[in-house]
């Protein structure tokens, strides 16, 4: 009822200030660019305008809204009978909405009088399925439907909570967004920071065209060599402004971790370490060189990371950054230690660890990366083997080995010693199996929205979700971890250790709370950061930030203990 009334209130005030007269007459030049997704085989021309002398590329609202509906289609996967992510463009004088049409209304709104773009409902209007729960760890569509032969099982104990409206104070940086009788203007990369990198692909630009790609960029690439085959070049006044206010802008909202770095704004960060001046200079070079060094030295918090450099830049620059500008303090630590782990695991294992490995009564499984299911791979027509390259697989082949009859198996290890991540979908699948209803909270730090969703999984491939998928829960259960143990590999101990079920062994696990965000710059530059979304657990019905780590419950003081599995293995079963 809230929303509702919110939603009338919004569409009265718009009516009111609706008006047939604009602030100012603007100039505006347009130029037809193509605009490629993923890949140089799916091109469409689109327009894109010029305000005044400027060269800042904006987009009509309007288009835009047919765009992003047409990457989230390519995104989503409806339910059967559901309609496709859809919006519906109005405008009302200087303020323009993109209204979803499928499922309800959610608007974002765009006032160009005031520069500010504002969301309903920042989540609801982002999420590819109006059905979708609204956050989510977990992104496996079965879940969420009586899909036949899903690995996953979203259970009735989930539960979300929405958050505020969010408002992008583009004025406040600087940044118009126009409007005249032909339409709404918005620069594209504030429409790609805000509303294309929060489902993982961005927009960037060179001058030429507009390539569309997903987190994993498009380097090595047709593609890529089409964008950066540019000419090297300086920034015009206009583009150097606008690009350093938009950065401000993104980092402002989205950086998830701005509050425990103590950073109060980007604009005055960049101020305190005399990146200002060339951040908004003409020099691309010189620009990207201080971006190289507020991510890597000065937010140094792994999940951060200058990707690759501006189009206009010179090539090799990223080369040169590497060598004589470096990484910090956080990410040099996290080679070094990965190194010594690796070392004593290769003279303990000289021909690679096997991923299951059974010593006495205690079954040790391994791996470095959390890999969901490959989408040609069915583990429901051909069983996993001990050879699975994927975590799902090789969680199925263990318990199928711990559970088989007869099976000496009383403990059960993860071995996340040199884990640094991977998706998420494969932590679920593995949290879930060690503790029968795996679970998930996050937090949009931006909205406020939140939401834990527990899980449960099909096991022993039966296509049920039963108790026969729990025999993990009849067995003493053991985790290994490091500080190599980061971002999902500290997301599976941190609720580990809040199940008071699984006993970490080991040292504090490394941390990373942050979903990872790409972005890039409006000159092309590709980089990533700890997005918005803050993986937690829950207790007592708070939401904890796991930023810090878990703590073992034992320790372990030096890499080679972890791999003498013998004696480890001894000392398993000694703890009581």
């Amino acid at each position: 009822m809230k929303k509702m009334y919110f939603s009338l209130a919004l569409i009265l005030a718009m009516l009111l200030l609706a008006c047939t007269a604009f602030a100012e007459e603007i100039e505006k030049t347009s130029k037809d660019m193509n605009f490629y997704f993923i890949s140089d085989e799916y091109v469409q021309p689109m327009t894109v305008y010029f305000i005044g002398e400027s060269d800042v590329p904006y987009m009509s609202l309007e288009d835009y809204g047919e765009l992003f509906s047409s990457v989230m289609q390519s995104l989503s996967d409806p339910h059967e009978g559901e309609e496709s992510y859809g919006l519906a463009f109005s405008q009302f004088g200087e303020i323009g909405k993109l209204t979803r049409t499928d499922g309800l209304p959610y608007p974002m709104t765009v006032d160009c009088a005031a520069d500010t773009i504002t969301f309903f409902d920042y989540d609801a209007w982002l999420r590819p399925e109006a059905d979708r729960v609204l956050i989510d760890v977990l992104s496996a569509d079965g879940a969420h439907s009586e899909e036949e032969k899903s690995l996953f099982h979203r259970t009735d104990k989930s539960y979300e909570r929405y958050g505020d409206p969010v408002v992008v104070d583009c004025g406040a940086y600087g940044i118009d967004l126009i409007a005249d009788e032909t339409g709404v203007y918005v620069p594209l990369q504030t429409l790609s920071d805000f509303t294309l990198s929060m489902n993982n692909v961005n927009a960037f630009y060179n001058g030429e065209i507009v390539a569309i790609v997903p987190m994993s960029g498009f380097e090595g690439t047709t593609l890529g060599e089409m964008f950066y085959s540019v000419e090297p070049k300086e920034r015009s006044e206009a583009m150097g402004a606008y690009s350093f206010a938009e950065l401000c802008l993104a980092l402002d909202n989205l950086y998830g971790l701005k509050e425990v770095h103590g950073i109060h704004s980007f604009a005055e960060l960049a101020d305190q370490i005399g990146a200002r001046e060339v951040l908004m200079g003409p020099d691309p070079n010189q620009a990207d060189a201080a971006l190289f060094t507020m991510i890597w030295k000065h937010m140094d918090d792994l999940h951060s990371a200058f990707l690759g450099a501006s189009p206009f830049s010179r090539e090799g620059l990223l080369e040169d950054f590497r060598e004589n500008i470096g990484y910090g303090q956080q990410r040099d630590q996290m080679v070094r230690q990965m190194d010594l782990y690796a070392s004593a695991r290769a003279e303990a294992y000289p021909d690679g660890v096997p991923g299951y490995e059974e010593i006495g009564n205690t079954a040790y499984i391994t791996f470095d990366q959390f890999l969901s299911v490959s989408g040609d791979v069915d583990y429901y027509e051909t069983a996993p083997t001990a050879d699975a390259e994927d975590t799902v697989g090789l969680m199925i082949y263990a318990y199928s080995q711990i559970m088989r009859e007869d099976s000496p198996i009383e403990n059960v290890v993860l071995d996340l010693s040199n884990n640094g991540g991977g998706e998420a979908d494969a932590a679920i699948f593995v949290l879930s199996a060690f503790l029968g209803d795996g679970y998930a909270s996050i937090k949009n730090t931006l909205s406020g929205a939140l939401a834990t969703g527990v899980y449960n999984v099909d096991l022993n491939l039966d296509g049920k979700f039963d108790e026969n998928d729990r025999g993990l829960l009849n067995k003493r259960r053991f985790a290994l971890i490091t500080p190599n143990s980061f971002s999902c590999g500290n997301l599976v101990p941190s609720v580990f250790k809040n199940s008071n079920e699984v006993t970490l062994i080991g040292r504090t696990s490394g941390g990373g709370s942050c979903v990872v965000l790409p972005l890039a710059t409006a000159y092309g530059t590709n980089f990533r950061i700890s997005g918005p979304q803050r993986l937690a657990f829950a207790k007592n019905g708070s939401f904890y930030d796991i930023d810090q780590g878990a703590e073992p419950d034992f320790s372990l003081m030096f890499p080679e203990s972890f791999y003498e599995r013998e004696a480890l293995t001894e000392y398993i079963n000694t703890i009581k």
